[in-house]
């Protein structure tokens, strides 16, 4: 084995799967799994409002993009580019045209623990990306890395072929072999969450359909004692 992994066949999630949860919010993914599998808040949608895809990753030297490079050019259709930046805030590893590459590739976005550039003719280009924010001052192309590892992005860790799903509040990391017992307990909630919405338009309170009255007493004579 190379100290330095390039892996270009990983597991992949049924299409049929990826789908699924590409038609629920990331919150309600977020709950189903507790809160676990949750990118911080810093990775935020720059451009593009929605990913879904099994995650091919990278982990590249601070201030050096050439391992992503790498990654790009050994990710397949559908896939969701994730780039462990190894915490350097002052370059940008991503742009036009590795967006171009990207999207010419049928990608369908990219998640970096870091910052872009072209913003605005990544966002005209339609490419979804997700990272904490731009600059213009450009990474290296000079280090070496690894692709289609276990990283980690967002305060998460990631192997190749979990499915990436974001949307305007975040990003969300499902297991690969959880994936199928995500869904259930997802739409599940997707189905609690529009009785709850149909009772609250009826004029009802949550204090009301949680018993919550009960259960403020119950604390407040806990306290009190």
């Amino acid at each position: 084995m190379s100290l330095f992994e390039v892996n270009q066949a990983i597991e992949r999630p049924d299409a049929a799967l990826v789908d699924a949860l590409s038609q629920i919010a990331v919150a309600n993914i977020s709950d189903a799994m507790a809160n676990l599998n949750t990118m911080d808040s810093g990775i935020q949608a720059l451009s593009g409002s929605r990913i879904c895809g099994p995650a091919c990753t990278a982990v590249t030297p601070t201030g050096d993009f050439l391992p992503v490079l790498k990654a790009l050019h050994a990710a397949q259709r559908g896939d969701v580019l994730v780039v462990d930046n190894q915490g350097d805030p002052d370059t940008a590893l991503w742009g036009e045209i590795t967006s171009t590459e990207a999207h010419l590739k049928g990608l369908a976005g990219l998640v970096l623990d870091g910052l872009v550039r072209d913003i605005a003719e990544i966002r005209e280009l339609g490419f979804p990306v997700f990272a904490r924010g731009t600059t213009p001052r450009v990474a290296g192309r000079g280090s070496l890395g690894e692709v289609n590892v276990a990283v980690r992005c967002g305060g998460t860790v990631i192997h190749p072929g979990d499915i990436i799903v974001g949307d305007t509040d975040g990003v969300v990391v499902v297991p690969l072999r959880k994936a199928e017992a995500v869904l259930s307990c997802a739409q599940s909630i997707v189905d609690h969450e529009e009785i709850l919405r149909k009772r609250v338009a009826d004029g009802v309170s949550q204090v009301e359909i949680y018993n919550l009255d009960e259960q403020f007493e119950s604390l407040r004579q806990a306290h009190e004692e």
